[in-house]
């Protein structure tokens, strides 16, 4: 059921009037103890923020719409918000939509190869930031390419020490979609 309501959601969503601005970033239908949630996450189409009128006209007509249908059995509330400024990458538009922006990369193991001499998996790495620099599908997977910075010297340095430009490269690297965990956009204040 839970596929064929995000289905649902999805099509009733690309029914909005053009002039809302509004695409469907991503929808869930989740049970959390004896509740069940049906959460709709909206993006913007013309670089706006997502407001909370935005959200409330969505609400109201998939609730009209949902309730003229009917196709959901059980008792469940409805949820409309913005997917947020961290928002996750899961499908290959968000990747597309997202290139040349920084990100938040969680890895199921640590970060292997090697690169300029360097074998990466010594590092450790599961996790890091950098930026969405290349997506591009590869048969059945995808490739996803990112600039990030690694430090040389972080094995060997104590809590709170200083760390030299030198310590620091600057790396570009290529994973399997298969081997990332999740990727969320960095929140980025100036």
């Amino acid at each position: 059921m839970a596929g064929g309501t995000v289905t649902l959601v999805e099509e009733l969503i690309g029914r909005l009037p053009e002039d809302y601005h509004i695409r469907l970033w991503d929808c869930e239908f989740t049970k959390e103890g004896r509740e069940r949630y049906l959460k709709v996450f909206i993006d913007r189409t013309d670089g706006e923020y997502v407001s909370t009128d935005d959200c409330e006209k969505v609400s109201v007509f998939l609730s009209d719409e949902l309730d003229k249908l009917d196709p959901i059995a059980e008792n469940y509330y409805l949820m409309v918000s913005s997917p947020g400024l961290d928002r996750e990458l899961k499908k290959p538009w968000h990747y597309e939509a997202s290139l040349g922006k920084e990100v938040e990369v969680s890895l199921y193991g640590p970060l292997e190869g090697e690169y300029e001499g360097l074998d990466l998996r010594s590092f450790g790495i599961r996790n890091f930031t950098g930026i969405l620099t290349s997506f591009v599908q590869d048969g059945s997977d995808y490739r996803v390419g990112f600039d990030t910075v690694i430090d040389l010297k972080k094995k060997n340095r104590k809590p709170g020490a200083r760390i030299s430009p030198q310590a620091l490269k600057e790396i570009s690297i290529e994973l399997s979609l298969k081997d990332i965990s999740k990727v969320n956009l960095a929140v980025i204040f100036d």
